[in-house]
């Protein structure tokens, strides 16, 4: 087989997925040099809070060939459930393998009578001492994140960096808080013996709660530290459902490590969120979240983005349920001589999701980018004037791309704007159901009988292409409200 023209063997890499990619590579040497291009081609690598884990990025660094291709690192780690048990998790497990089985069912076309043999294998995985595996697996997890939180990780994850900065000098990173996922496979794999830590068992529910929050802020602190010190170029960061604790993390070292990484960023994508509700805790959680009716994680993203930069590129996603409380921060005139936002002249593309503001402050918002090329609003809310004033100034911008998108409130009229496609406009039963203040202005403008039955208002945009909630025709904004 190693005597295949390389050409062709190149050719059929192109049609194989990335499971047979890896199968294929095992075949023989040859095979394993022409497909290492096609599987690991632009490929992110995404640490957990492993030893194990940690290992195979120490081998990757290692692996020069394979290192040149990586173009992200990506640190996840969060929360598990904290009345996640045993048979909860039998319960999700066995519905993910039997809904997989049957979409294999339809795309292969497998025999019915394969249905009772399919249930009886997975039901018999499930043995009567997997539950007590499962409560040590999930102590081994907490043990592992205990560990990973340590600040001598730091060096090894400096190290590994370094390492990687040689073979692929333009790395992007990544940041994801997301609830630890416990496979069935990994479950048979573990043995709880081999796997044994000098560490008890902590019956304290609460301080257990506690230790998983601040090994998760001690995750990505260490991680972002040892990015910053090792020879990488930090200047892309990607933060997904980071929790607002990390913003106002305790230590003096947590925020020496957040100012130095947002004064190197170019591009910064930021969705914050928050971690999941316990009952072991206080509303507040571990830390303040208010000080003088004031959010303190808004208030300290501010002075981070006020912070000397070289900022380009900027998404903001709000947690839903707090965006007044960040909008305020980002959209308020009142204290501009104090904080002024020294980092929006400087944007080429803004992206602002989950928000709230008057009207005149939003306006005096994006007069201050006076260089974006590139704006994205979704999902905001008009305290005061209207739609229709919004993209009268839009179109004043002339902007090279302009998107509005998700659904848009307006407390004017108490109406709801949405978007969709083109494809979906003529379904929507809002396009031609509302007669409204809209319709009636457009009348009142034109001196002539209200209109009956259609009643968006259609505004004349030549230049300008807005994806709002709704639909373009040709040259005109189609507007739907509801």
């Amino acid at each position: 087989m190693d005597q295949l023209p390389a050409e062709l063997v190149t050719y059929l890499c192109q049609f194989l997925t990335r499971p047979s990619l890896a199968s294929f590579r095992l075949t023989c040497r040859a095979f394993a040099a022409l497909a290492e291009e096609h599987l690991f081609h632009d490929f992110e690598f995404r640490l957990y809070p492993s030893l194990r884990r940690l290992r195979q990025l120490e081998e990757l660094a290692a692996n020069r060939s394979i290192a040149s291709r990586l173009r992200c690192i990506t640190y996840e780690s969060g929360i598990p459930l904290e009345y996640a048990d045993h048979r909860y998790w039998q319960a999700q497990v066995y519905q993910e393998k039997s809904s997989a089985w049957e979409r294999s069912l339809a795309a292969q076309g497998n025999a019915r009578d394969t249905y009772m043999e399919f249930h009886e294998a997975l039901q018999a995985r499930f043995t009567p001492e997997l539950s007590r595996r499962y409560d040590l697996y999930r102590w081994h997890l907490d043990q592992q994140a205990a560990i990973m939180a340590e600040s001598g990780i730091r060096q090894v994850l400096m190290w590994a960096m370094d390492k990687l900065s040689h073979s692929s000098p333009i790395l992007r990173f990544k940041l994801i808080m997301a609830e630890p996922q416990i496979q069935l496979e990994e479950l048979e794999a573990f043995r709880p013996k081999e796997e044994a830590n000098s560490n008890p068992y902590d019956p304290d529910p609460r301080r257990r709660v506690v230790n998983r929050r601040q090994h998760c802020l001690d995750h990505f602190i260490n991680f972002l530290d040892a990015a910053r010190r090792s020879r990488c170029n930090v200047s892309d960061l990607t933060a997904v459902d980071m929790p607002h604790q990390l913003l106002t993390v305790d230590s003096v070292h947590g925020r020496q490590v957040l100012e130095e990484i947002f004064k190197g960023l170019k591009r910064l994508n930021i969705k914050v969120s928050e971690f999941p509700h316990s009952d072991w805790l206080s509303r507040g959680g571990m830390w303040e979240v208010y000080f003088g009716g004031r959010n303190l994680a808004a208030q300290r993203l501010r002075m981070l983005l006020d912070s000397p930069s070289t900022l380009e590129h900027l998404s903001l996603e709000f947690p839903v349920g707090r965006e007044a409380e960040f909008s305020f921060e980002l959209f308020d005139r009142t204290n501009l001589d104090r904080f002024p936002r020294s980092w929006l002249p400087r944007l080429k593309s803004l992206t602002l999701c989950h928000f709230r503001s008057p009207y005149d402050d939003l306006e005096a918002f994006l007069a201050e980018g006076k260089n974006i090329e590139a704006l994205v609003l979704k999902h905001g809310r008009l305290e005061n004037g209207a739609m229709t004033t919004l993209l009268d100034y839009l179109s004043q911008r002339r902007l090279p791309s302009v998107s509005l998108l998700g659904t848009w409130y307006v407390d004017r009229d108490c109406g709801e704007w949405h978007s969709h496609s083109e494809q979906d406009f003529t379904d929507c039963l809002a396009a031609t159901s509302y007669e409204g203040p809209y319709a009636h202005m457009a009348h009142h403008q034109n001196d002539s009988s209200p209109p009956c039955g259609k009643t968006n208002l259609t505004r004349k945009c030549g230049f300008i292409r807005l994806m709002i909630d709704t639909v373009i025709i040709s040259d005109r904004i189609i507007l739907t409200m509801y």
